[in-house]
């Protein structure tokens, strides 16, 4: 009889191990998969973003240029204004927000993309 009863414990701990053992191997590969459309929804909206960041910032810089260029010939005629330095000022930093913004989407796609990779892997 105690014989008996080792037995049937062992063989109900297996298949109890062995139904825990697949419902968690679901959960991991949903927990995957999750991850999979996380990512790949991240990526895109990264990728929407630094899109309108680069043409935002490609017109920042074209305009900070011709304002540098008006600037520097008022400077060198020594009729610079003060709201002229300023607006200069305020462009440059708006460049140098923009080129961050860029850099850090850049930096956040790259991320994605190399942590796909180590789940294909």
């Amino acid at each position: 009889m105690k014989r008996y009863f080792i037995v049937s414990s062992l063989i109900v701990a297996t298949l109890f191990t062995a139904a825990c053992g697949n419902s968690r191997r679901d959960e991991i590969d949903a927990r995957k998969a999750a991850l999979k459309q996380k990512q790949d929804s991240s990526l895109l909206a990264a990728q929407q973003e630094l899109a309108i960041v680069d043409s935002t910032l490609e017109a920042v810089k074209v305009e900070f240029q011709q304002k540098q260029a008006e600037v520097d010939a008022h400077k060198a005629a020594l009729q610079a204004t003060e709201q002229e330095l300023t607006d200069l000022t305020l462009l440059r930093m708006k460049r140098d927000s923009l080129k961050v913004q860029w850099d850090l989407l850049g930096a956040k796609i790259k991320y994605i993309r190399q942590k796909q990779k180590e789940l294909e892997q």
